[in-house]
This record gives structure tokens, sequence and C-alpha cells, in this order.
């Protein structure tokens, strides 16, 4: 698998990007804490169809560069990495197909760099345009009380400290309480719902299940690459994403109050705990409005967070059918 990899030089950084198969380009982004190989169920399929497969490790992770600079983590940075690496392959446009953090960086791809961009797809987060103040200072608000990770994450050096500490278990338990099984069992034991409860002092990984083994869409096999590949990263670059926000914010406001107007789809898992992140809103029902083009919507049952892994059947044929119409 080694022969399919390459290093590519592109807006100052060098992203090792796996590449294969011949056709229209399709860039797969991941998310946090994932890596290039998230996308590991989609590769064949792609191909088969047609398609020339770019997944990216993005900055920060695997074995790409990881700059010290916690605004080099910016989606203005993040995207321009894509473009670059089109250019070096001598592409024209491509699709792009991104989950979790991917999926923002998918939709500013494709606003900042339209002509790049022939449809864009996102799994798990869809396009919201930005509140009129900073998403920390009304994080700080909303959670003045109460723990909430992304305001855990603005603190440099203690999350990674945590997190590093035991990378396996890390992974472990954010992977196996993100999805549909983990999510049940919170549900299950919370009549709130999802209503996070954890005191402000409190850390990111307590109070999280220990999971007793891993889930089927998990093998053991798939956990050591995982750990392998953050045992090599750390977690400084893939936590500064988080760090970004308010950056993100003063950047791209403007920009976020226009619709994505490529062909777009939008696929989630019923159990995915970004649906229940604000109480009362059915974040499924409401995607749509800030698109001119959504041609694809698809909530997929007994589904977490970790879409693609999870369902790849029924996310590779929704994505394939929506991409053969483009």
């Amino acid at each position: 698998m080694t022969q399919s990899f390459q290093i590519i030089p592109t807006n100052g950084v060098n992203i090792n990007t796996f590449i294969e198969g011949k056709g229209k380009p399709v860039i797969f982004v991941h998310g946090w804490p994932e890596s290039w190989y998230s996308w590991r169920h989609q590769i064949d399929p792609f191909k088969a169809a047609g398609y020339k497969v770019i997944i990216p490790d993005i900055r920060g992770y695997g074995q790409s560069d990881k700059p010290k600079d916690i605004n080099s983590y910016s989606l203005n940075e993040i995207t321009k990495d894509l473009i670059g690496i089109l250019n070096y392959l001598n592409e024209d446009a491509a699709h792009i197909i991104g989950h979790d953090w991917g999926a923002p960086i998918s939709w500013y791809t494709s606003l900042l760099f339209p002509e790049r961009v022939l449809s864009v797809s996102g799994l798990s987060v869809p396009f919201n345009p930005f509140d009129k103040i900073p998403p920390i200072k009304l994080y700080k608000s909303i959670f003045k009380d109460i723990f909430f990770y992304i305001l855990y994450f603005q603190k440099k050096g203690a999350p990674e400290k945590e997190l590093e500490e035991n990378i396996e278990r890390t992974l472990r338990l954010i992977y196996c309480n993100s999805d549909a099984l983990g999510m049940k069992k919170m549900l299950h034991h919370s009549l709130d719902g999802l209503k996070e409860k954890k005191e402000k002092t409190s850390t990111f990984l307590k109070g999280m299940n220990e999971p007793e083994f891993l889930p089927k869409w998990l093998s053991e096999k798939d956990m050591r690459y995982f750990v392998g590949e953050f045992q090599n990263s750390g977690m400084f670059g893939p936590l500064n994403r988080y760090r970004c926000m308010d950056l993100d914010w003063s950047e791209l406001y403007k920009l976020s109050l226009n619709k994505i107007t490529k062909p777009a789809c939008f696929i989630t898992g019923s159990l995915d705990p970004v649906n229940f992140f604000i109480p009362g809103v059915n974040l499924f029902d409401s995607v749509g409005k800030n698109y001119e083009d959504l041609r694809t919507k698809k909530l997929l049952n007994d589904v977490g967070h970790w879409t693609q892994q999870e369902a790849p059947n029924e996310v590779n044929k929704i994505l394939l059918d929506f991409l053969e119409k483009i």
C-alpha cells in the first residue's frame, strides 16, 4: 500500500496523500480524531466506479507536516492545502467529500474556490453560517457553568497531556462513545438525552463509558493503525483546528452568509451526537436552507458519528448515486 502515497508539497507544507484510481478526482477529507484511513471503505468502490481517489492526511495528522503556529490550522490554510494538491496533480477540479471537521473544510473549499469544485458532500456536520459573535465567546456564554469540550480544547497543553497519556485508551473511548452502540447506552442512561452535566473543571475523557470490546465497524487492526498515526503525530496539530474557530470567524464570517452553490449532498446518522448539540433543535430537519442545490439529504438509522465507517455500503451507494447525476 505504500506505493499509493505521495508526499505533496502544497501551501508551504508537505501533505501525505493517498492516491489511487483513474477518472474524475474525488477528495475525501477526514475529521477529528481521524486519518486518511477513515475512508478505507470508500477506496475500492470509488475506483471501481471510475474515480481517482485522493485522501490527504490533513496538516497536523499522520505523516503530514505539523506546523507549530496555531493559526496555521485555519480553514483558510487547510482549504488552500487541498487546492495545492489539485494543482500538483494537474487536476482542474474535483468532487469533495468531508466528514466531521472535514465537512466544514469541504463546504468552505467550495465557497472559497468554486471553480475548482465539481460538487460538495458533507457527512455529520451540515453547513451553517457563523453567528454574529465569535464562536468561543458564544460558547462561553452558553456553557458558563458546565464543561464543554470545545472550550476545554482552547487550553494549550492540558488537553494534549490528557489525550496523549494513553492514545489507545483515548481513541477507544472517543470512537466507542460516539458510535451507534455508545450513543444508545448514553441515551438509555440519561433521561435528559445528551445534555452535558460534567462540571466546568472536568476533563474531556472523564465520565466516558469504558467499552468492553470494539464495535463491529472497528477491528483491532484498524485500531492499531489509528493508534500508530497519533503516536506519530500527537494531538497538538489536530486540536489546533478547534483553536482556530475565532480566527475562522474573523476571516470567513461574511462568506459564511452565502449559500453553498455547488451540487450538494448531506448524510448523517440518526444517533450522531452532532444532532443533539442544540437542545430542542432537530438539526437534520433544518438542513437545506443554506444550500442552493442540495440534491441529496439522507438520515441513516442506527448509525452514530463515524458515518462512512459504521455504514460504508449505504454511504457509498448514496454518494456514488449522487455523483453519477452530476
